[in-house]
């Protein structure tokens, strides 16, 4: 499929129409004149190698026009950085999930709830959010790291909270997939806990599709494959209703066949867990990547070939093979000489390795600034595995801060820092300068402004030309001046709060958990109902 990131490009084709109109009369008029005076075929020859110099340099113009429009088109499977986790647990809550045959004689979300807080107790530093699916998926929690609005959803889980009727499992997982913010330099998972019953068969299509992102997908099943009588949602009807197990299997293993990802070291992307199964919450933990030495790890990601080179590349050759017409006409000695030139002129772009590795990083430049961050990091890191195995040093120093500036840009301070560090003592001076600046802006966003102090003055003294340093420099001391003369009078305020004031803020907190229930009990689904069995 092509697509088209700025279609606003294409307004500069506008003005060449008029362009070419002007160009070819008034070539027309100028060759009738010539023609009549000499006549012969040197003219005609002539003017068919003008035109063609016209036409050449106007489908040049078209091939530029195209670059700038960021034409793509393909898919590409591209190796990702990320940093931490962020998963969102998907939970069914139609009636068949109240069936008493899960682990302990409890219900099956009575067993999903308990299983989902053991889980929020053992991930390390997790970012979560909540959908719950009945008869629509619906986001309840967005994507946080509180854990106490997710708790307390937890508590209330029910069937009531929704009155549509049915179970469209695939609406959950469709919810959870949009409820990731693009280009997140997290690594997404979707964990969903439900017995596999549903009643639109949506749940294959939409496991695929999520994989298809290369966002993996955990089915965990509750309940057992004999399977236990259940009320549905009129309060009358007595429904028998078991364990999909085979479903939820075959729906993780034909997605898993249909993707292009590579398999990843810690499993598929589409797994089913059955949550009886012992060790089976160890497994689930064991896809996430935060439980490595620094909380990072790489996963794929689909994107679309990006063909700007290719358009430059064209216009290029349309614009040299231009000028060997014009001043040769169209005779094939003419059309070779084209050809010996544009050959030459490429040769330095494709021989030469370290014109390559330039052009990569001035590529990992462009994404950084368009805020394409995943696709500039997957750059920078695969020039610096390039530059470190032709041992070009230099490279290595300039793909090494491009990545710590990415990670800057995306604030992971830790990982920025820790890759500043590797610039060498011999970097060249501006590179040498940039990162200790870069330095200083990640301490100072961390508070220690005495840090952030010292690594100004370094770039200052890297580069006495970095005006930038010099400015930061005098905000950092001038801040730290500030918060000297404060200090009497922060301590003023702090001595000034009495017990009154935390046992009012307790209330309050009192107050708003209590609000908090009452929404989650009272929310309701605006969906109509389908006239189907609400189990």
């Amino acid at each position: 499929m092509i697509r088209c990131a700025h279609p606003g490009a294409f307004l500069l084709l506008v003005p060449l129409i008029p362009a070419l109109v002007f160009l070819f009369a008034r070539t027309k008029r100028l060759f009738a004149s010539l023609g009549s005076l000499h006549g012969g075929t040197a003219v005609r020859r002539d003017r068919r190698a003008l035109a063609t110099k016209i036409m050449l340099r106007a489908v040049a113009w078209v091939g530029v026009v195209f670059a700038c429009a960021g034409i793509s088109w393909g898919k590409k499977i591209v190796p990702v950085q990320k940093s931490g986790d962020a998963v969102c647990f998907v939970f069914d809550i139609s009636y068949s999930m109240n069936a008493r045959d899960a682990v302990g004689g409890m219900t099956r979300l009575e067993a999903a709830r308990q299983y989902a807080k053991a889980l929020l107790g053992a991930m390390p530093a997790p970012s979560v959010s909540v959908v719950i699916a009945k008869g629509d998926g619906v986001l309840a929690v967005p994507l946080t790291e509180d854990l106490a609005s997710v708790h307390t959803l937890l508590d209330v889980l029910s069937p009531e909270l929704m009155t549509a009727t049915g179970s469209r499992l695939g609406r959950g997982i469709a919810a959870a997939v949009t409820a990731f913010p693009p280009q997140s330099a997290q690594a997404a998972h979707v964990w969903v806990f439900t017995d596999g019953d549903e009643t639109d068969g949506g749940l294959r299509s939409a496991v695929d599709d999520a994989v298809r992102y290369g966002i993996p997908v955990a089915l965990i099943g509750f309940g057992s494959e004999p399977g236990a009588d259940v009320t549905a949602g009129d309060g009358t009807t007595v429904v028998h209703t078991v364990l999909q197990a085979q479903k939820l299997r075959s729906c993780a293993d034909r997605a898993n066949e249909a993707s292009a990802f590579p398999r990843r070291s810690r499993g598929a992307l589409a797994q089913y867990i059955p949550a009886a199964e012992s060790g089976s919450a160890y497994r689930l933990l064991r896809t996430l990547s935060a439980d490595g030495a620094d909380g990072t790890a790489f996963a794929y990601e689909s994107q679309d070939i990006d063909r700007r080179a290719f358009f430059l590349l064209f216009a290029l050759i349309c614009f040299v093979a231009s000028f060997v017409v014009g001043e040769a006409g169209l005779s094939a000695r003419s059309l070779r000489q084209s050809a010996v030139l544009v050959a030459c002129g490429l040769v330095p772009f494709v021989s030469s390795c370290n014109a390559r590795g330039n052009a990569a990083v001035a590529r990992g430049a462009w994404a950084w600034y368009q805020q394409k961050y995943p696709q500039a990091t997957a750059i920078f890191l695969q020039v610096e595995s390039d530059a470190r195995a032709a041992q070009d040093d230099v490279l290595v120093q300039y793909a090494v801060f491009g990545l710590a500036a990415t990670y800057l840009a995306q604030e992971e301070f830790a990982a920025a820092d820790a890759r500043l560090k590797h610039i060498a003592p011999d970097a060249p001076a501006s590179l040498r300068s940039a990162a200790f600046y870069n330095e200083g802006v990640i301490a100072h966003q961390q508070g220690d402004n005495e840090r952030a102090v010292e690594c100004f003055k370094q770039a200052i003294l890297a580069d006495p030309a970095n005006r930038d340093a010099k400015i930061n420099l005098e905000l950092c001391q001038s801040e730290a001046a500030m918060r000297q003369a404060q200090g009497a009078e922060k301590e003023m305020r702090q001595a000034g709060e009495g017990e009154d004031d935390s046992a009012l803020e307790k209330g309050i907190f009192t107050l708003i958990k209590e609000n908090e229930q009452n929404q989650w009990k009272k929310m309701q689904s605006n969906k109509k109902d389908d006239g189907g069995i609400d189990f």
